[in-house]
């Protein structure tokens, strides 16, 4: 989580927009069945993040389903998804850089290593695959975001 950084000076609106990506975060993860439980969500700079939603298990994992993957995803555009209805399409930010990068890795391991995807099938991709491969897997990693993205803006529309 990294140690809280009292120093940092954050303006009012940078603090608001902050306050609504997490909340963002926090909300779908609060209402999608098969998602973490929330453990503390905060709009203090800590470590490299201007404010974190951390969940926990509430059990020990030793595996874990599509979808409990699927709510993973979720949570990642909740962020993203909360800036572009609060400030519009134009004024969304680079804060959920590294919620998109975590929810494109998920989607990737989805669908390549735990066959997860009906279009390719239950396959593990171990090795570097065909471009043609390739391009379909980017496809199937492209649907999972836009149906996550999809999902939570319904739900935060709500």
């Amino acid at each position: 989580m990294g140690t809280e950084r009292k120093t940092m000076f954050l303006s009012e609106e940078s603090k608001k927009l902050t306050a609504y990506h997490e909340s963002g975060h926090a909300i779908v993860a609060f209402n999608t069945e098969g998602a973490h439980p929330i453990h503390k969500a905060t709009i203090m700079p800590r470590g490299s993040a201007l404010g974190m939603v951390t969940q926990l298990p509430s059990d020990d994992e030793t595996s874990i389903s599509k979808k409990q993957l699927l709510a993973r995803l979720d949570v990642c555009m909740g962020g993203r998804v909360a800036e572009e209805l609060i400030f519009g399409q134009d004024h969304v930010t680079t804060g959920a850089r590294s919620d998109l990068q975590t929810a494109t890795e998920l989607a990737k391991y989805m669908v390549s290593n735990c066959g997860m995807s009906d279009a390719i099938g239950p396959v593990n991709i171990k090795e570097r695959p065909s471009s043609e491969m390739q391009s379909r897997i980017d496809a199937e990693v492209v649907k999972l975001l836009r149906e996550a993205y999809d999902r939570v803006t319904t739900l935060l529309k709500k």
